[in-house]
């Protein structure tokens, strides 16, 4: 009888390790071991919950397959991103699930910085539309990822009335983002992001007072989650300190916090344990900035 249990309990210790090995290739940046992975998991798989699951890791491991591409090669990007798509698709098809979205858009997204905003604008309203699925439609909010897509998406598409971009409202999402990294894991590529925004918003200290104060009203008198973001900046008025900062929102001015956020971002990553290579180009873009608005 202990036999038996002692078999049975090494089954399913190997069943968790077969079911983990593609997300520790995944985290470990072997992508193509990965999809590998997936793939051969996908073709023996007949439950439709977990072939669904498959399918969005699938789509989110082609994001990084398209990104480790050459930028010249624009068709191998296209066809990389566009498979991405493709599988989560075929994902939201048999379960949907606020990941299949997330990583739809992801790939979307990444067609269209390869493309260009202006002539991917056709893609910009599906791609927003599968954003708020998952802040509306899920109840999602601590997404570090989505609200990342979703503050690039507004902050690169043009504003009214060629689109719907508007660079107040991507900050406003973008620190929702920044605040929803989780702990044990580095995005330099949202301080990035955000640094780079404010810092091109350029709002001294004296508008930011005023404009933020608006943002709070706001704040608190929308009720659709994906409009109330749009106010996040302001959903504790100036008084507001960021975990990187040692001064309230009132007390400096984009540009300041902007460089705020490279020198914490830098900061971190020298400290941090586990240095990847996905890691590299933003880090270097980080350091260009310090040495550049400093």
């Amino acid at each position: 009888m202990r036999k038996t249990a002692v078999f049975v309990l090494i089954l399913l210790v190997c069943a968790m390790w077969l079911c983990a090995n593609d997300e520790l290739l995944y985290k470990e940046e072997q992508y193509g071991d990965c999809k590998s992975e997936l793939l051969q998991k996908l073709g023996t798989e007949t439950d439709n919950q977990a072939k669904a699951t498959l399918l969005w890791k699938l789509s989110r491991v082609q994001v990084s397959l398209g990104d480790l591409l050459d930028k010249e090669d624009k068709d191998g990007r296209f066809a990389a991103y566009e498979e991405g798509i493709s599988y989560a698709e075929q994902s939201i098809a048999l379960k949907p699930s606020a990941m299949a979205y997330l990583w739809k858009s992801s790939n979307t997204g990444r067609w269209g910085q390869t493309k260009g905003p202006l002539d991917s604008l056709g893609k910009a309203k599906g791609m927003k539309e599968d954003l708020l699925q998952i802040v509306d439609g899920f109840s999602v909010t601590d997404s570090a990822e989505t609200w990342y897509v979703l503050a690039c998406l507004y902050d690169q598409l043009p504003g009214s009335p060629i689109s719907f971009g508007n660079k107040t409202w991507a900050v406003s999402y973008l620190r929702a983002g920044v605040d929803s990294i989780p702990s044990d894991t580095l995005y330099p590529g949202h301080y990035l992001a955000l640094a780079e925004m404010l810092y091109a918003r350029n709002w001294d200290v004296k508008k930011r007072v005023k404009n933020i104060a608006k943002m709070e009203n706001r704040w608190n008198g929308e009720t659709i989650l994906s409009e109330k973001y749009k106010y996040y900046e302001g959903r504790e008025g100036v008084v507001l300190k960021p975990f990187y900062s040692s001064v309230t929102l009132e007390k400096m001015s984009d540009r300041q916090e902007a460089s705020m956020l490279v020198r914490y971002a830098l900061d971190k990553y020298a400290v941090w344990p586990e240095k990847k290579a996905s890691m590299n180009g933003d880090i270097a873009s980080l350091e260009d900035l310090w040495e550049t608005w400093t």
